[in-house]
C-alpha cells in the first residue's frame, strides 16, 4: 500500500543525501561556530584560572618576605624603644651587635640605621654610604613624603624605589621611634630588591608570564607597564603601610596561550559534524529502500504467523480431539470394569461427583477440582486386571484373591502414568487407598506424602462405597460412612476433607445419585 502522501525526491536516494548533507551543515556549522567561541571562553577562563593560581603563591611568598623584613626592623624598633623607656643611651656596640644579627635574618638587607633626632645617625656596616643610609639628611621629596607618612602611620612604611649602587634596585623600609608623643628619631633598612623578588619567585620572570609588580603608589618595581594593557591577572598583596599588585599575562599573548587546544578542539568536533552529516545522509540515501524491505520482510513474517497461528489451531484441536478421546477410551475401560462387577455399577461416577463437590467445598483452585474429578471417573481402572469372579465372588475373599483386590492401584497408576494428562492422574490413582498415618496400600506413604488430590478421593471413596450394596456384604449405609470418616479424622482421612464432607451432607443436603 504506497503512502498518502509523497516526499520530494522519494525515490531519488542521491539527491535525499545531498539535499540531506547541505541541511545538516546548515544546521550544524552555526553549532559548531558556537561551541567553539563558548570553548575558546572556557579556555580562557582557565588560562586565566592558572595564571591567577600561579601569581597567587609567588604573590603571598612576596608578602611573606617582605613582612619578614619588616617584622626584623620592629624588632630593632624594640632595642631603641627598651633604651628610650630607660632613658639609657645606646651604645654603639650593642647597635652593631644587634644589626649584624638582624642582617643574617634574610638575604638583601643592604644596611640598618638609628638616627636619634638632631644627632648623628648609628649605622650598619659602617662602611656603607649609600644614599638613604642616613634617612633624616635624604633630601628626596618623595623620601621626606614616606618619612612623614610613617610618622603619621606610626608603623613601618615602605619608600618609593631608588637606585643603589651598583645599579641595584632597592627599598627603604622606614620606622619613627617616639619618646611620649615626641619624635625620637628614626628607624630605617635598606632592602636590595632583586634578592627579595628571588625568594618570592619573581626573579628571574617564568618564561611563560610577563609580570608586572607596582607598589602602593602604582610605582612599577618589576616588569613593563604596557602589561597592564593586555588584560591581565591580578594579585594584590597586603601589606603594613598600603597594597601593592601583583599582575600577569601570557608571555604570547592570550589568544597564542590557547590556540593549539582550541584547535584541537575545533578539527575535532569539525571531524565529528562532517562524520555526522555523512551518517544521516547516507541513512536518508538508504531510507526508502529499507522502508520497502521492511514492508516485504513485515508482510512476510505476517503471512508465516498467520501460517503458524493455523497451525497450531489445529494442532490444538488435534491434541483436545485426542484428549477427549483418551478420555472417552479411559471411561470405556472404566465402565468395563463395572460391567464385570454389577454391585459396583455407579460406583466411580458418583465418587466423582461426590469428590468434586467436596473439593469446591474446601476452596480448591478449579482446576484442581477438574483433575479430582477425572481421577475419581477412573480410580478404579486397575480392577480390569482383577477376573469377574473375584471382583463379584459373594464370600469371604481368600487372601491371595484379597491380594489381588489390593494390587488394583498399582495396575491401574501402570495403565494411566505414560497418558499426557494436564493433571497428575496417574499418582492420584496410585494413592487413593492411601491413608495418614501410614497404613493404606499399595506404597504405605502418609501425611504430606499423600496428594491433597488423593486424600480427597479417598474420603469420597469410603463414604461412596459404605452407601452402596457390595457382592460380599451389605449396605452398611451412609450415616455409617459418616460416622466412619468423623472417627477416623485426622488418623486415617484428612481433617479437612473431613469436615468438608460432613458440611456438604449435613448442611447443603448433598445427595449421592
Amino acid at each position: 500500500m504506497r503512502p498518502m502522501i509523497q516526499t520530494p525526491f522519494q525515490d531519488k536516494p542521491r539527491i535525499r543525501s545531498l539535499l540531506t548533507a547541505l541541511l545538516l551543515l546548515a544546521i550544524l556549522l552555526p553549532v559548531w561556530w558556537w561551541a567553539s567561541l563558548r570553548y575558546e571562553d572556557y579556555l580562557l577562563s582557565q588560562e586565566r584560572d592558572r595564571i591567577f593560581r600561579d601569581i597567587t603563591v609567588r604573590g603571598q611568598a612576596l608578602g611573606t618576605a617582605l613582612q619578614h623584613r619588616v617584622t626584623l626592623l620592629r624588632g630593632l624598633k624594640s632595642f631603641v624603644d627598651e633604651r628610650i623607656a630607660i632613658q639609657e643611651a645606646i651604645q654603639p656596640a650593642d647597635f652593631t651587635t644587634l644589626a649584624a644579627a638582624l642582617q643574617l635574618g634574610a638575604p638583601g638587607i643592604r644596611s640598618l640605621s638609628v638616627t636619634p633626632e638632631g644627632m648623628p645617625p648609628m649605622v650598619y656596616p659602617a662602611t656603607e654610604t649609600a644614599p638613604g643610609g642616613d634617612p633624616a639628611r635624604d633630601r628626596r621629596q618623595q623620601f621626606r613624603n614616606d618619612l612623614q607618612r610613617a610618622g603619621r602611620l606610626r608603623k613601618p612604611v615602605i619608600s618609593s624605589p631608588r637606585l643603589l649602587p651598583p645599579k641595584t634596585m632597592g627599598l627603604t623600609i622606614l620606622q619613627v621611634s617616639f619618646r611620649g608623643d615626641l619624635v625620637w628619631g628614626v628607624i630605617s633598612m635598606v632592602l636590595e630588591l632583586p634578592p627579595v623578588l628571588t625568594e618570592a619567585g619573581l626573579e628571574p620572570v617564568p618564561d611563560d608570564l610577563e609580570v608586572v609588580l607596582r607598589d602602593r603608589s602604582d610605582r612599577v618595581l618589576l616588569g613593563n607597564k604596557t602589561t597592564l594593557e593586555g588584560s591581565p591577572v591580578l594579585k594584590k598583596i597586603e601589606l603594613p603601610d598600603g597594597t601593592w599588585k601583583l599582575a600577569a599575562i601570557p608571555r604570547q599573548g592570550w589568544k597564542a596561550a590557547i590556540v593549539r587546544s582550541l584547535l584541537q578542539f575545533q578539527t575535532v568536533t569539525a571531524a565529528l559534524v562532517l562524520l555526522l552529516t555523512a551518517l544521516i545522509s547516507l541513512m536518508a540515501g538508504q531510507g526508502a529502500r529499507l522502508r520497502l524491505s521492511v514492508r516485504q520482510r513485515t508482510a512476510e513474517l505476517q503471512r508465516a504467523l498467520d501460517n503458524h497461528r493455523d497451525q497450531e489451531e489445529h494442532l490444538n484441536r488435534t491434541i483436545e480431539n485426542l484428549r477427549r478421546t483418551m478420555r472417552a477410551t479411559l471411561e470405556a475401560q472404566a465402565h468395563a470394569v463395572e460391567t464385570k462387577d454389577p454391585h459396583s455399577s455407579g460406583h466411580q461416577r458418583r465418587v466423582a461427583d461426590l469428590a468434586r463437590t467436596i473439593a469446591t467445598e474446601m476452596g480448591l483452585p478449579q482446576t484442581m477440582i477438574e483433575g479430582i474429578r477425572m481421577a475419581a471417573v477412573i480410580h478404579d481402572i486397575g480392577k480390569i486386571a482383577i477376573p469377574a469372579e473375584v471382583l463379584g465372588k459373594p464370600d469371604r475373599l481368600s487372601e491371595e484373591e484379597f491380594n489381588l483386590i489390593r494390587n488394583h492401584p498399582q495396575a491401574g497408576y501402570d495403565i494411566l502414568k505414560e497418558v499426557d494428562f494436564p493433571w497428575p492422574v496417574g499418582r492420584m490413582v496410585w494413592q487413593h487407598h492411601e491413608r495418614l498415618d501410614g497404613s493404606g496400600y499399595p506404597l504405605g506413604i502418609s501425611g504430606d506424602e499423600i496428594l491433597m488430590e488423593a486424600r480427597v478421593l479417598a474420603v469420597a471413596d469410603v463414604v461412596e462405597a459404605m452407601a452402596s450394596d457390595r457382592a460380599y456384604r451389605p449396605m452398611p449405609g451412609l450415616e455409617k460412612g459418616l460416622e466412619e470418616i468423623q472417627a477416623r479424622r485426622g488418623i486415617l482421612y484428612d481433617p479437612a476433607v473431613v469436615d468438608a464432607c460432613i458440611r456438604i451432607f449435613r448442611e447443603k443436603d448433598f445427595r449421592l445419585e
